[in-house]
């Protein structure tokens, strides 16, 4: 029978807690204790593995979020910004604002020869790599102005 003996526990700090409470009242049968000790070791695991809230929080950013990060932090001088449906491209002169780019969250496209941005949850189901023109056609293109 399958249980759940850690239920309601969401941070490391009230598993430590609850496996000290469980660990008192079975110490002295084993079984039980080799339970504990089994759904203990898998969901501190699971906790310790998870992303803080605040990364959580970082990856909704929006596209117009990622434009007004990018306005901050980079000379738009060489550089094209648009949007195609929910994802945000990056094309020209990128080699030099590069590390800023991946410090934003930007992914680079070695295909397409740019970088962009998309939420978590808008990923493609493409596999095959898909030219950026053909992008274009599909969702159309909004050429952004950096000021």
């Amino acid at each position: 029978m399958k249980s759940n003996l850690f239920f309601g526990c969401t941070s490391i700090d009230e598993v430590q807690l609850r496996f000290d409470e469980l660990s008192n009242v079975f110490n002295d049968q084993d079984e039980m204790l080799k339970a504990i000790k089994e759904e203990y070791s898998t969901l501190m695991s699971v906790l310790h593995d998870s992303k803080p809230v605040y990364e959580a929080v970082k990856e909704r950013a929006t596209v117009s979020d990622k434009i007004k990060e990018l306005q901050e932090k980079v000379n738009p001088e060489g550089l094209s910004l648009e949007i195609c449906g929910t994802w945000l491209w990056v094309t020209g002169k990128t080699y030099q604002v590069k590390n800023i780019l991946k410090e934003l969250g930007f992914r680079y496209s070695a295909n397409k020869l740019s970088w962009y941005y998309r939420q978590s949850n808008h990923r493609s189901a493409n596999q095959k790599p898909v030219p950026l023109a053909m992008i274009r056609e599909k969702y159309g293109t909004n050429v952004v102005a950096i000021v």
